[in-house]
């Protein structure tokens, strides 16, 4: 969740939903079962949709892309009536490049690192999490973003305000 603590803006709380699976052990007891779909498929991956059981950390690549995708552009990656139209969406359509999106321009490095992460296939996602955070850091030392330009973006999303202390 993205929040604001004391004034700051685009502080990062990580809430645990219980909605996790074991990859150290082979038999997880994993909260989603054979036909049962936890989570908000808006963010969940291509894989995790088609069968819940057979997810690695591959899929959370592909939720933190959905997530960057809202982030930088304020416009949900598909937008559907429903949660079996927005299934259909996930499993099936191409999702929009953040530079076709967005209001402003978006470097080109970025725009390529999230499209990645949204690969339907997981072979083609960024591979290891030590691998997405490299390059963040490496987009990092040439983007820099200041709390100014933090309080600047979410003024231009009055809905979707980051409440204080993402309460």
């Amino acid at each position: 969740m993205i929040c604001r603590r004391g004034g700051e803006f685009d502080v990062v709380k990580i809430l645990d939903f219980g909605l996790v699976k074991n990859v150290a052990q082979q038999h997880s007891r994993d909260l989603t079962r054979t036909l049962r779909i936890l989570g908000t498929p808006l963010y969940m991956a291509p894989e995790r949709l088609r069968n819940p059981a057979d997810v690695d950390a591959r899929a959370d690549i592909y939720a933190v892309g959905a997530v960057a995708f809202f982030l930088i552009t304020g416009r949900r990656l598909f937008d559907a009536s429903d949660d079996l139209a927005m299934t259909t969406q996930v499993l099936n359509d191409e999702p929009p490049r953040l530079s076709a999106v967005a209001t402003a321009p978006v470097p080109g490095e970025l725009d390529l690192l999230v499209q990645a992460c949204l690969e339907k296939k997981r072979e083609e996602r960024p591979q290891r999490v030590t691998d997405l955070l490299e390059a963040l850091d490496a987009l990092a030392l040439e983007l820099r973003w200041s709390q100014q330009d933090a309080q600047a973006w979410w003024a231009t999303f009055p809905g979707v305000r980051p409440q204080e202390n993402g309460v």
